[in-house]
């Protein structure tokens, strides 16, 4: 099965974990998310700079809310989104797997795949989810 953003993240050895594809920069050492085409976010270097690394799928909530109305193609309700400090530091809004009384402020995320349906392709998408014991 197809990944659903190829540029974001790869399949974990485990095939249900997701690791993210950030960038190391040679200028100033930033692990950047994710990585850019147009070069290092942190201090402006340019592409060259920057070296593909694997980014853990770990993140620490920081807040969520469930959304009840379409606002997006391909974000289909009820669903779950937050916003999530990643193993980097950086803060990113993030989708949640299943409901929102799974979830509270401040617990321990992780990515994992998946599946989602685009029309009549099934893919695999991230998805963070309480990181299990």
């Amino acid at each position: 099965m197809d990944l659903e953003k190829p540029d974001l993240y790869r399949l974990a050895d485990d095939d249900r974990r997701l690791t993210l594809r950030a960038g190391r920069c040679a200028a100033c050492d930033a692990l950047i998310f994710p990585l850019s085409p147009y070069g290092c976010t942190a201090c402006g270097a340019e592409p060259s700079a920057l070296t593909e690394e694997p980014m853990p799928g770990r993140a620490q909530l920081l807040t969520f809310i469930t959304i009840h109305q379409r606002l997006a193609p391909g974000i289909t309700p009820p669903c779950v989104v937050g916003e999530a400090r990643l193993a980097n530091g950086e803060i990113h809004e993030i989708m949640l797997a299943g409901t929102g009384d799974l979830y509270t402020d401040d617990m321990q995320l992780e990515a994992v795949a998946t599946e989602i349906t685009r029309g009549d392709t099934p893919l695999i998408a991230c998805r963070f989810a309480p990181v299990e014991a």
